[in-house]
């Protein structure tokens, strides 16, 4: 790997990182609705818990590595 080809190796990896939250949140939410069917109601409190965290620092993290695009706008609603 060239020298050139690193930074752009890294800022593909860097463009992934917000919808890699949001993938989070999708699971964790999906975790929560099982685990309330289960009635285990703790478990899922902290899955929706941790789905929030996860919902609320996608956009932030977008915008901070200035990686927005039309489909994680998309894919976060």
């Amino acid at each position: 790997m060239t020298d050139d080809e690193a930074p752009k190796h890294r800022r593909k990896a860097i463009y992934l990182l917000p919808n890699l939250f949001t993938t989070g949140a999708l699971f964790a939410g999906f975790f929560a609705i099982l685990r309330a069917i289960q009635g285990d109601f703790e478990q899922a409190a902290m899955a929706v818990f941790v789905a929030m965290i996860l919902d609320g620092l996608d956009g932030r993290v977008a915008r901070l590595t200035n990686t927005q695009s039309d489909f994680g706008v998309q894919y976060d609603s």
